[in-house]
């Protein structure tokens, strides 16, 4: 049995990031008597990754594949906040 294949890409202006399935977590939500079925995906940025992204608004879609068939998620607009001090954080 075959699995999807997810992709999380994040645009900001000309510059993308595209994250898979292992850096995704996946949990579905029974249907109820009030609504339908859901799926949430969580996806976590490393520091580079949404310093890279910049200050203000990004577009974020998710996609996926099984067995030859694709599909993708509405595009949303997500706001990147700024930070005081650039650079990643170090311990």
């Amino acid at each position: 049995m075959s699995t999807w294949t997810l992709y999380a890409t994040f645009r900001s202006g000309m510059h993308n990031v595209t994250l898979e399935n292992d850096r995704m977590t996946v949990e579905l939500e029974p249907k109820t008597e009030t609504e339908e079925a859901k799926t949430l995906i969580t996806v976590t940025l490393t520091q580079e990754e949404t310093l890279s992204l910049g200050v203000g608004n990004a577009e974020v879609q998710v996609r996926a594949i099984k067995d030859g068939t694709a599909i993708a998620t509405d595009i949303k607009n997500i706001d990147v906040g700024r930070i005081i001090k650039d650079g990643v954080i170090d311990e």
